[in-house]
């Protein structure tokens, strides 16, 4: 096929997408020149094109995921010769409107999966091929819409006519209703959240931006919109701006007389919702599903007017998990909730191919079972293997819509990993059903020169993710050198949560790695109380928190071990010990913004510092004998390995926060209120006591 022929068969498949609201995948298998060629007569000047991949391509050049939000494609190139994140493809890829092509370059289908395995080995992955891709080869030409040319074909691909006209309806009937919502969030009563859900392309987002310009114009004053990131929203802001004339957009604000819309941070929306600074303001969170739970819980109690909407299903996690998660703190801390679905698309018809293709071969569309059986019925455990995942799809949509459905920020990109990654994978079954998945990742093994170079900070190789951390924070090769197992995911169905499915898959992870002799087992998490508890009952105890706060989920990491050879308990001891120190010396300085329960219970989960007559000094003060001032040193150690820690405790003495602000978050009269508080809990201590 030469590039003018070619260019007139891509223009009449458009036509024919266009006229039905349709998009379509084209994949041009062969050569990456040869491909090129063929692309030189393609683009006509208008249309909006963007490129996935690592390098440029004609006039165009790579572009990043966060490019792609807020704007509408004709033309969507991925380089399937290079290595790229297959978040980026379907971001990207989510950009097309009607008429618009999804163009894969790709090796010659037999040779694809290797191929993609060599691109891999340069961004430091090593397999030998690559399991994903290969799964993609056996997908793709099965699926309607998709059109193959390949290199050396005589023939080109028959073309479908069709027939029947789409029309877009802008707004649908489904914003229209959603926008209403939003406004009675911000003028109704107080205290009646609103949850939006919706697939890609149903004008979720835009939404919010419209709604924005409602209340701008109706008088409201500031109006808070957060995100992950800034450009996530960026489609929000821009329809605001197309609906107030003479609005100034200044980076994250988009003033409109004496109002504003003004974008913020997770963290920084955390940090003033915790303030009380945004009582009364309506507060639109996009994409809450990248958030975790505990924000998410928190912005549900310090902000009276709130709006969360998520992704049903998409790169940008799972909705469906976010929902699960989700609604018993909804039903908890604000039961007058209330929820908006978006389901008609505005950039393409209901029957768009090009999405049930997507859907179909990255698992955007699973859902897990929900079952009658009880947990009378046995739960059986099974390591499984990726060839054995690979050669049964329902078993695959099984175990990914556990981990869609446990762990709301799963994406896509989660699901090259598992196929692709060198690991352990183990499920648990009941009645036939997959109700446990456990996902676990070697590390370690690593040269010494190498682990030594890590140790220094003059290297940090890919992989290793916890090992390289551990042996760089404690100067110790020995963690990376040594061989160890990362537990990566653990997951287990909504309704056979607390029956000691996820204890039982651990437990039978560890004697594997016991038996063949590794040093430990590790995994890292947002640092929670209730994660905490599972994790400490398993045996896994903290070592490593983190110093800085996620910008976009607002969270500390904390990496827990468990030793499996009596030579491992010392090294465990001294990072123990290590982190204790560091939160002793460095809490308020490294983390004043961390939540005090979740330090309370991690607190209770380190080694004891007390010293001699700490308790004495602490019972003194409980009985009005000395002032506090002289005694915070004694009550500060004495807060170690203290269980039920209360969390005005952690913040007066962790956290520094003033007598001010500690009594206005307790609803407390003042100093005499908070002290008073703190003597009743060391009048009945019962921590370590060192006298």
């Amino acid at each position: 096929m030469q590039p003018a022929e070619f260019a007139e068969y891509c223009q009449r498949l458009r036509s024919g997408y266009r006229r039905r609201g349709h998009r379509g995948l084209l994949l041009l298998s062969g050569d990456r020149d040869w491909a090129e060629s063929l692309l030189t007569a393609v683009f006509s000047a208008g249309d909006q094109r963007l490129l996935v991949g690592r390098q440029s391509l004609l006039d165009l050049q790579p572009n990043r995921k966060s490019a792609s939000l807020g704007i509408e494609s004709d033309w969507v190139v991925i380089d399937g010769h290079h290595y790229s994140s297959v978040n980026d493809w379907l971001a990207a890829a989510g950009t097309l409107r009607a008429g618009g092509l999804l163009v894969l370059l790709c090796p010659r289908l037999e040779e694809w999966p290797q191929r993609y395995a060599q691109a891999m080995a340069a961004q430091g992955f090593t397999l030998p091929l690559s399991r994903f891709i290969a799964r993609l080869c056996a997908l793709l030409p099965e699926q309607p819409g998709t059109t193959i040319v390949e290199q050396g074909a005589e023939t080109v691909p028959h073309l479908d006519g069709g027939h029947g006209v789409w029309q877009a309806d802008m707004p649908s009937v489904d914003q229209q209703r959603c926008i209403a919502a939003i406004c009675r969030v911000a003028q109704g009563r107080a205290g009646r959240p609103l949850i939006i859900r919706a697939d890609r392309g149903r004008g979720k987002t835009s939404a919010l931006g419209v709604a924005a310009a409602q209340l701008l114009r109706d008088g409201a004053r500031r109006l808070i919109l957060s995100a992950a990131r800034r450009e996530m929203v960026e489609i929000a802001f821009r329809h605001a701006a197309e609906a107030l004339p003479g609005a100034a957009r200044e980076r994250d604000q988009l003033r409109y007389g004496d109002s504003v819309l003004e974008y913020l941070p997770p963290a920084q929306l955390l940090d003033r919702a915790r303030e009380g600074a945004l009582d009364g303001e309506l507060v639109m969170v996009d994409e809450a599903a990248n958030l975790p739970l505990p924000i998410l819980q928190a912005l549900l109690r310090d902000c009276s007017r709130l709006v969360l909407s998520s992704t049903v299903h998409g790169y940008e996690g799972s909705g469906r998990g976010f929902d699960i998660r989700l609604r018993d703190s909804l039903n908890q801390l604000r039961p007058r909730w209330r929820r908006q679905t978006l389901k008609t698309p505005l950039r393409w018809a209901e029957s768009d191919p090009l999405e049930a293709c997507l859907n179909r071969c990255f698992l955007l569309d699973v859902e897990s079972e929900v079952a009658a059986e009880t947990s009378a019925t046995p739960v059986i455990l099974e390591s499984l293997s990726v060839p054995a995942l690979m050669a049964d799809e329902s078993l695959l949509r099984q175990v990914f819509a556990l981990l869609m459905e446990a762990h709301y920020q799963t994406t896509p990109q989660d699901l090259q990993y598992l196929l692709d990654m060198p690991g352990r994978l183990r499920v648990a079954r009941r009645a036939g059903r997959v109700v446990g998945v456990c996902q676990a990742l070697p590390e370690g093994g690593v040269e010494e020169g190498l682990a030594e170079q890590v140790c220094r900070g003059q290297r940090r190789p890919k992989g290793n993710l916890l090992a390289q951390s551990l042996a760089q924070r404690s100067g110790d090769r020995r963690w990376l050198v040594a061989a160890s197992l990362r537990v990566n995911r653990i997951a287990v169905a909504a309704d056979q949560r607390r029956l000691g499915v996820a204890s039982a898959l651990l437990e039978q992870l560890v004697d594997e790695a016991r038996r063949q002799g590794l040093a430990f087992v590790s995994s890292s998490f947002s640092c929670e109380a209730a994660l905490l508890e599972f994790w400490s009952a398993q045996g896994l105890m903290p070592v490593h928190l983190g110093s800085r706060r996620d910008a976009s989920s607002g969270s500390y990491s904390l990496m827990v071990v468990l030793p499996l050879r009596d030579d491992w308990l010392a090294p465990l001891a001294r990072l123990r010990t290590s982190l204790r120190d560091e939160l002793w010396g460095c809490a308020a300085l490294l983390r004043s913004d961390m939540p005090a329960g979740a330090l309370a219970a991690l607190l209770a989960r380190l080694p004891s510092a007390a010293a001699p007559g700490d308790s004495t000094q602490a019972r003194r003060y409980s009985q009005g004998e000395l002032p506090f001032e002289q005694v915070a040193m004694h009550l500060k150690r004495l807060c170690f390995a203290a269980p039920g820690l209360p969390e005005l405790v952690v913040e007066k003495l962790f956290l520094d926060s003033c007598w001010r602000r500690l009594a206005a978050r307790h609803s407390l009269a003042g100093r005499a209120a908070c002290e008073r508080r703190l003597r009743e809990y060391y009048a009945g201590y019962c921590g370590p006591d060192m006298d």
